[in-house]
């Protein structure tokens, strides 16, 4: 038997649409990938419960090095037990992020949109930048001051 090791996992190539796929706000608002298109978004994607962290730092460094005509979208996609609602999880996420982004940060807690990633669990973020197509111009896993950073910030400073 073969076990997929993390490097099996993959974002959208650079090129590549943001696939389609559909989440809930964290008011129970429905949305879809399609959402994503019509102007460049940096979009951040967390897949561990305890990944909040990482992703706030993306936003605050983006604050200082994007263009506000950038949207700025987070993904949220655990794997929670069977007992853990999805208002549960919603009520969670809205503690720790501030009530103007609730709207755009979307979450599932199956797993369902790192699935249609390819994502693997992990505690640190994955970033995307789309250009207004909703197509990746840049993509990484990984923290907001590391290197690889760069090419996001490049990509979407255009």
């Amino acid at each position: 038997m073969l076990l997929a090791s993390p490097s099996a996992f993959a974002l959208p190539a650079r090129g590549a649409p943001l696939p389609e796929f559909s989440a809930r706000d964290l008011t129970s608002g429905p949305h879809a990938s399609d959402e994503l298109k019509g102007q460049p978004a940096l979009v951040v994607i967390i897949t561990d419960k305890d990944a909040g962290a990482g992703m706030r730092q993306w936003f605050a460094e983006a604050d200082r090095r994007m263009p506000k005509s950038v949207h700025r979208q987070s993904l949220i996609t655990l794997h929670l037990p069977f007992f853990v609602s999805e208002g549960t999880a919603r009520g969670k996420a809205k503690e720790q992020v501030p009530r103007a982004y609730w709207k755009d940060t979307w979450l599932d807690k199956n797993g369902d949109m790192g699935k249609v990633l390819d994502l693997a669990p992990s505690h640190t973020p994955y970033v995307l930048a789309l250009d207004a197509r909703g197509h990746v111009i840049a993509s990484m896993h990984g923290t907001a001051d590391s290197p690889e950073a760069r090419s996001i910030w490049a990509a979407l400073s255009r």
